[in-house]
């Protein structure tokens, strides 16, 4: 049966977004720190049968944990992989002292669709965070899962770790015209009422960055 299955972080670790179907996905991987992510998904299932990973943009709190899936492809958007494979993370932190740097295997730009099983994601560019973070839409399920792009309640991501403002804007204006009701960001739980979230974050970005 094809599934979405939020891990919600208990920390300020990123949330992820296991997607079981025909292929089994995981969007974005936490930091890595520790084994909290693997011992939340072998609830569910082996960990190594996990097939692809898609980053919704190379800082280490989203990408970190990576290296626990040796098994799987990883997608990001190709503005991001220059980063992800140096393992600098625009400067933020190393994990453990060393660098987080990982291969990406392949590579996605705007409009592009990741098809996993019956599900089917569409990338939308939202460089504002990062130069290449995306956001994935879900269109049957009507989902829309972010990053660090937009959170709840008006939020959105800082540009300050390699980010821009002007980029950040133009993308909350971009996301505020696409239709879709759950919001799943990288910090905090799913909610409904996304879209009428995403043009709230919006109006503030203008008003407050």
């Amino acid at each position: 049966m094809a599934e979405i299955i939020p891990i919600i972080s208990e920390s300020s670790d990123a949330n992820s977004y296991l997607i079981l179907d025909s292929q089994i996905a995981l969007i974005d991987t936490g930091a890595g720190m520790d084994r909290n992510i693997i011992d939340k998904i072998s609830l569910r299932l082996d960990p190594t049968k996990i097939d692809i990973i898609i980053n919704t943009h190379g800082h280490a709190d989203h990408c970190g944990g990576n290296s626990y899936f040796n098994n799987a492809s990883v997608i990001a958007h190709i503005d991001e992989i220059k980063e992800m494979e140096k393992g600098t993370l625009y400067g933020t932190y190393y994990l453990r002292g060393k660098k987080t740097s990982r291969k990406v295997d392949q590579n996605v730009k705007e409009n592009q669709t990741i098809k996993l099983g019956d599900f089917n994601f569409k990338v939308i560019h939202t460089p504002g965070h990062t130069p290449g973070g995306i956001c994935l839409l879900e269109e049957n399920e009507r989902t829309l899962f972010t990053g660090d792009t937009l959170f709840p309640n008006g939020n959105f991501g800082r540009v300050d770790l390699g980010g821009n403002r002007a980029d950040m804007i133009n993308s909350l204006n971009k996301i505020s015209e696409v239709d879709f009701d759950v919001l799943c960001s990288g910090h905090g739980e799913p909610t409904k009422n996304g879209h009428e979230q995403a043009v709230l974050s919006a109006k503030n970005a203008q008003a407050y960055l």
